[in-house]
């Protein structure tokens, strides 16, 4: 006999939510999902995934570090010690990171959904392997649930120590491991909630394309090392 899934899409939607615009679910959804979240708070959520709130989902994504990474630039970090406006190298870096110009903030409206769907989709082609049966759209949905939180946690708590004038270039990195970690934590319970896989399968969906993203990034640093060793030799 076939196993009922433990965790299903749609069951035990709160009332309150049943007549409410979608979009304006989001808030609570995002409170959920950083603060319980559990599986069966997925499961829920799913009942609700279309792709117009993917994509604006997304586009908060990109809006949020954007609009906040602005505000750093006016309140002028120099909590560093180095004015990052009159130092060309931290100038750059600073583009980089918080998308300051047009040019920086459209790579990433190509790359950020790019990256998102190339992960959700590996995500989702290992859950259904192990025998998930959720959709890729609520799948993609739910993911989003917990990074567009987090991504704003991060980008304020990092504004508000620009503000304060702490050292960024010290907090920052930590911020961002420990709300990356918690993020890894969160989206097995997204993948056990959608799909209804247990938590150690779940755990192998999620870590594998994590896994093949480290891999990849180190072989592409291989490369531009390899490359640059190289250039320097010919120039010799």
């Amino acid at each position: 006999m076939k196993r009922q899934p433990q965790y299903m899409p749609g069951g035990n939607v709160p009332s309150s939510f049943a007549a409410q615009h979608p979009a304006t679910r989001l808030p609570a959804f995002y409170a959920r999902a950083v603060t319980t979240p559990q599986p069966r708070v997925f499961a829920q959520a799913a009942e609700y995934a279309r792709w117009s709130l993917v994509w604006i989902q997304l586009a908060l994504l990109l809006i949020i570090p954007a609009a906040l990474g602005l505000l750093r630039s006016v309140l002028r970090d120099t909590s560093s010690g180095i004015d990052t406006r009159s130092n060309v190298f931290f100038g750059f870096m600073d583009v980089l990171t918080v998308g300051a110009t047009l040019a920086a903030f459209g790579l990433k409206v190509v790359f950020v959904p790019l990256l998102f769907f190339v992960g959700a989709a590996l995500q989702y082609l290992l859950a259904r392997a192990f025998g998930g049966h959720g959709r890729f759209v609520s799948h993609c949905f739910d993911m989003l649930l917990y990074q567009v939180p987090l991504t704003f946690i991060g980008a304020l708590i990092i504004t508000v120590f620009v503000a304060l004038h702490f050292s960024t270039l010290f907090f920052a990195p930590i911020i961002s491991v420990a709300l990356f970690f918690y993020g890894v934590f969160v989206n097995t319970s997204v993948v056990m909630g959608v799909h209804g896989l247990s938590r150690e399968k779940s755990i192998i969906a999620v870590a594998i394309p994590y896994i093949l993203g480290v891999m990849a990034v180190c072989g592409l640093l291989a490369v531009l090392a390899h490359s640059i060793a190289n250039m320097l030799h010919m120039a010799h």
